[in-house]
């Protein structure tokens, strides 16, 4: 087959990428989108936080709380991991490449896992379950590394690594569905930046406390920001927060949604 052929067979397979097939559909890739005669366009950061703080406080406050409370959570099991857990185990430098390789099999297990249950069992109960088993495996990484056993410590980290990956992928669909199309860049932008300060602070201080004062706080610290989170998906549930499984994104992102939460929390579970 000649390099021709080749290269014809390449642009049917990945039409996306070439120019020609979207001009002979009548599709002109330089266009500016269309953009939906019912939706406000994006306003400045500034009016749009006043307007997220104003009418999306709840769902402002709830992407606040669970990116604060996974980012904390899952950067402070890789801190401690490092200062505490594979020191007191004697990993050695060969090991310590294959103990990530295989943490990260559990990682993608979650991960996985957690996108089986996301419409079936809905947002609200996916994001609780996993952040409360994220929570609950930093006591089974500490009870691993007492053990001094590399084998469990292992074990103990791909189930942490699965339940934290679990939950952090839950968290971001959750809350990014709930802002309205022209303040969803902001309301995003505001929760990530709150979590980075939980990612900043719990791999800068953990390691500080674990090393004054002992491992215990430092694992105690990590499970009550996951607590935090499955304090904030509950409170959202109770009051009547919506939730987006199988759901159209705009009636998701309505304010409306809210009050009609409660009548279709059967359809939802």
């Amino acid at each position: 087959m000649a390099v021709a052929d080749h290269l014809e067979l390449f642009r049917m397979a990945f039409p996306w990428d070439n120019l020609a097939t979207t001009q002979k559909a009548g599709i002109d890739p330089e266009a500016p989108a269309r953009a939906d005669p019912d939706e406000p366009r994006p306003p400045a950061f500034r009016l749009a936080l006043v307007e997220l703080v104003r009418h999306y406080r709840a769902r402002l406050a709830l992407g606040c709380i669970l990116d604060l409370s996974e980012a904390f959570g899952y950067y402070g099991i890789f801190a401690l991991l490092s200062i505490v857990v594979l020191p007191e185990v004697n990993y050695t430098d060969a090991e310590i490449p294959f103990f990530f390789i295989l943490g990260n099999v559990g990682a993608v297990v979650g991960g996985v896992a957690m996108t089986l249950a996301f419409d079936r069992i809905g947002r609200r109960w996916t994001v609780g379950i996993y952040y409360a088993l994220a929570g609950a495996s930093v006591g089974g990484l500490a009870a691993a590394t007492a053990t001094g056993s590399k084998v469990w410590v292992l074990v103990a980290f791909m189930v942490a690594n699965a339940f934290a990956t679990g939950a952090w992928t839950a968290a971001y669909p959750t809350f990014t569905e709930l802002f309205p199309t022209h303040l969803r860049a902001a309301g995003i932008g505001v929760s990530v930046a709150v979590g980075r300060l939980g990612a900043a602070y719990g791999t800068l201080y953990l390691p500080s406390i674990a090393a004054d004062i002992g491992p215990t706080p430092s694992y105690l610290l990590i499970v009550a920001f996951w607590a935090l989170g499955v304090a904030a998906i509950v409170v959202w549930t109770m009051t009547g927060g919506v939730d987006g499984a199988r759901k159209p994104l705009a009636a998701v992102s309505s304010l409306s949604s809210r009050t009609t939460a409660r009548a279709s929390v059967p359809a939802e579970q």
